[in-house]
């Protein structure tokens, strides 16, 4: 018969509140359930989960605010065993030093923390590293800054304690065609899609730079978002695109971003 462990963490200083949870999910049985009492909505938790033991859980809200927050968070596979990290694999760039920023507890705030990631990042120099501290190694950041250049190493340090290592790679030369010819006739520009409406930060972020990636000269990214992603625009300022956002009713946004024409 499944139980639920009742976790009420309103009184525990916020920087406890995720380890104790995913300590008390580690030793939790298929089919057994954490029922979670907390102070406010915790969608920053959810995302660890989904970004760390997708598969492993379902999330059910119980009671949602505004002063008291109530969700089921089911068991229903086991967690795969990690292998013991290898030494001898660790890069030599991925030692101490680097440009270190620790986003901790933006994460366990609900904060958006990417567009602080993403400043420190355009100052690192080719050859220079970045060091992120984060509760969950954030793969979909090693796509991002992956596109920037950026090779990425991370070790993790403890529970909720994650460090990731961005290297920066030297710049190649030539012409900054992509190997493509110019010859080739232009193609006509297409509508991309995407919702993001239902994730949680800093998903939405991470999804639309990773799709703005695959944008030619005239096409266009539409995206369904539930707010207006302000952080986002300086984004995408730099790396070379326009947008425009409409309002389309609570909680209802169509961001349309395409390639500047002289980018």
């Amino acid at each position: 018969m499944s139980q639920e462990v009742l976790l009420d963490v309103r009184e525990m200083i916020p920087r406890e509140r995720h380890p104790k949870i995913f300590n008390t999910w580690e030793k939790l049985p298929v089919g057994d359930s954490i029922k979670l009492v907390n102070d406010h909505d915790p969608k920053p938790l959810f995302y660890e989960f989904r970004a760390e033991r997708t598969g492993e859980f379902e999330w059910s809200s119980v009671e949602r605010g505004p002063e008291r927050w109530v969700v089921l968070i089911k068991r229903v596979a086991p967690s795969p065993t990690r292998a013991p990290e290898d030494a001898a694999q660790r890069p030599q760039w991925a030692r101490d030093g680097g440009k270190l920023i620790d986003v901790r507890e933006d994460l366990r705030s609900g904060r958006e923390p990417l567009p602080k990631i993403m400043a420190a990042a355009s100052g690192v120099e080719p050859g220079e590293v970045l060091v992120v501290r984060a509760t969950f190694e954030p793969r979909p950041l090693f796509q991002v800054l992956g596109a920037k250049g950026f090779e990425a190493w991370s070790e993790e340090l403890g529970e909720g304690d994650w460090k990731v290592y961005f290297l920066r790679q030297p710049e190649h030369g030539g012409c900054g065609c992509g190997g493509h010819g110019h010859g080739q006739a232009e193609k006509p520009g297409q509508l991309l899609t995407l919702d993001v409406s239902r994730m949680d930060p800093p998903q939405p972020m991470i999804e639309i730079l990773q799709k703005i990636q695959e944008l030619g000269p005239k096409d266009i990214l539409e995206v369904s978002h539930h707010r207006e992603p302000v952080p986002l625009y300086p984004q995408l300022e730099e790396a070379g695109f326009e947008h425009a956002i409409e309002k389309l009713g609570e909680n209802q946004f169509r961001l349309r971003i395409w390639r500047k024409r002289d980018a």
